[in-house]
């Protein structure tokens, strides 16, 4: 037989490292819980509170930030699940509420309830649009539940406009356009850095301005409180031209030739068709005169599909070719 043995060390780290996550949700060392990410929660602190629903003799203390958002500063949820909190008989219940604390954030004489106290045996769900910016406050989660025996768990998810950093707006540009790219929330303080920097006009303020020449997302960072948050848009580049998939050049005056809207701005216009076997039957340059579906000897083309390349050749707008197909009927 085998015998393994764990180093003392590595043992004492694992108990000591335990101990912390235990004691890291305390009254006197609440733990803190960022937005929109799920947070482990035990039940070991010994506290007898009572206030508004809680009437308990152990308590998990949280704490959160919310945002500097002046227009929207309240709204918040927190979601209390997978709550494994066994009794003797039957799951105990569990008691909570947010509070702003004056000092102890277990100590009733100094608290002031936001929101309604809930109670529950899972699945707790705490609301609140009362909520002041930038202030902290402590989520008090109580049970008489006796941790010697099981010890009570938990997931808490902290989320909403209050709490939370979002980045405005999604856009859809065509090349040369600019629009304003903005965070709402988050703390001017600690600043926010938009990645990537390409095409903004500055990539460290809360409002740059981008101007891009493709599709390109971009994630803003920033902090609340002691959480790091971030957000995101992407910024959609269209074709400054529309090009169509079909005309009909059969001299009924309707549709018979091929307008490419919006290409008149581009007088350098480099306009190339090809049928399926990669043969040119179509070149223009500028543009000026709009495809009648004749090829290069001046007679009509058999109706099918046939393939384009567009270089617009501005400068000022480095974009690739376009590329795409067309349909000819007759």
């Amino acid at each position: 037989m085998r015998v393994f043995r764990i180093g003392i060390p590595l043992l004492l780290m694992s108990l000591l490292t335990f101990s912390a996550q235990l004691c890291a949700q305390s009254c006197s060392n609440p733990l803190t819980v960022c937005p929109e990410e799920p947070q482990s929660v035990f039940i070991t602190e010994p506290a007898f509170l009572n206030f508004e629903c809680i009437d308990a003799t152990h308590v998990a203390v949280l704490k959160f930030r919310s945002n500097h958002n002046f227009a929207n500063p309240g709204n918040a949820r927190i979601r209390i699940t997978q709550v494994s909190c066994d009794g003797a008989s039957a799951p105990d219940t569990l008691s909570a509420v947010v509070v702003s604390a004056a000092g102890d954030p277990c100590d009733p004489a100094g608290l002031t309830a936001m929101g309604p106290c809930i109670s529950g045996v899972d699945d707790l769900v705490w609301e609140s649009s009362t909520l002041t910016h930038n202030t902290e406050y402590f989520l008090l989660i109580g049970t008489e539940h006796d941790p010697s025996d099981t010890v009570c768990t938990m997931f808490v998810e902290l989320e909403g406009d209050g709490v939370t950093m979002d980045a405005c707006c999604n856009h859809t540009l065509i090349p040369g356009e600019s629009a304003e790219l903005e965070v709402v929330g988050g703390d001017p303080v600690y600043g926010y850095t938009w990645t990537p920097a390409f095409y903004l006009s500055d990539p460290e303020m809360a409002v740059t301005t981008v101007t891009p020449v493709e599709t390109i997302s971009y994630q803003v960072d920033g902090v609340i409180g002691d959480c790091q948050v971030s957000s995101s848009v992407t910024v959609t580049v269209g074709s400054p031209i529309g090009v169509p998939n079909s005309f009909t050049p059969n001299g009924d005056g309707i549709n018979d030739f091929w307008g490419i809207d919006g290409i008149g701005a581009f007088p350098g216009t480099k306009v190339e068709v090809f049928n399926r076997w990669g043969q040119l039957v179509h070149r223009s340059l500028g543009y000026t005169q709009p495809w009648d579906g004749n090829g290069r000897s001046g007679k009509p083309l058999t109706p099918g599909t046939y393939y384009y390349v567009i270089e617009l050749n501005d400068e000022s707008l480095p974009i690739p070719p376009e590329t795409g197909h067309v349909a000819i009927i007759r």
